[in-house]
């Protein structure tokens, strides 16, 4: 891990294997899979059947409750044979997902679709007020009638940062949720001081070097007393 790794975390609590308190910003360590974010179906009806609802707040230990300020999945299966059903990204009343700010066309099944998926972040970068908020966003495109992953359209990279922010006593937090895959967030991380940018950490082109700066970082801390 090289010297820049180390300072994405340099100001950051990293809540997993061991507890610290350090700075605003408050991170959960998901690397034992102990959330697993299991995706809800919404039907052509209008019915339900929920999965599980993340809190950005909270430890992976949490019950995946469905409460204001939580982030869910859910599948919306394609009304017709011509059209794809959806992976969608949604927060529920109090939470909402950065989109991106542009018209981005998806190529699905040979034809092209205007959307504005699930915005990506990248190293560097801020989640603040003036992204482009909104309740719900597309994740990824289904083939026709399909509940599986197993085909269809990526809106953003598989190893991603997404933007979320949530209200805590009437008050914007700003956060983040890195994903090394469709189902398992490795990480989640809140900006404990309300209506403050939360800045995008290492950069994630898998989980292990996010994972192991955590790791080192609370090494460190160990032995530091």
């Amino acid at each position: 891990m090289n010297a820049g790794h180390a300072a994405g975390f340099a100001a950051v609590a990293v809540l997993g294997p061991a507890t610290t308190t350090l700075a605003a910003v408050i991170v959960h360590d998901n690397s034992a899979r102990e959330f697993v974010w299991n995706i809800g179906l919404r039907f052509t009806d209008h019915s339900e059947l929920p999965g599980n609802f993340l809190d950005i707040t909270q430890p992976p230990s949490q019950s995946g409750e469905r409460l204001p300020g939580t982030f869910s999945y859910w599948i919306r299966p394609s009304y017709t044979s011509s059209d794809p059903g959806k992976l969608f990204f949604q927060g529920e009343p109090g939470a909402q997902t950065a989109r991106t700010s542009d018209w981005v066309v998806i190529h699905w099944n040979n034809e092209s679709f205007l959307q504005m998926p699930t915005r990506e972040y990248f190293h560097g970068e801020h989640v603040m007020q003036p992204d482009n908020w909104l309740s719900v966003s597309t994740y990824y495109y289904l083939l026709p009638h399909s509940f599986s992953l197993a085909g269809g359209t990526p809106a953003i990279s598989v190893a991603a940062y997404l933007g979320v922010r949530t209200q805590v006593a009437g008050r914007w937090h700003y956060g983040w949720i890195l994903f090394t895959e469709y189902l398992t967030p490795a990480m989640w991380a809140y900006e404990t001081t309300p209506d403050t940018p939360i800045e995008i950490p290492i950069p994630a082109p898998g989980s292990a070097c996010i994972l192991l700066a955590g790791s080192l970082l609370i090494t460190r801390r160990r032995r530091g007393g």
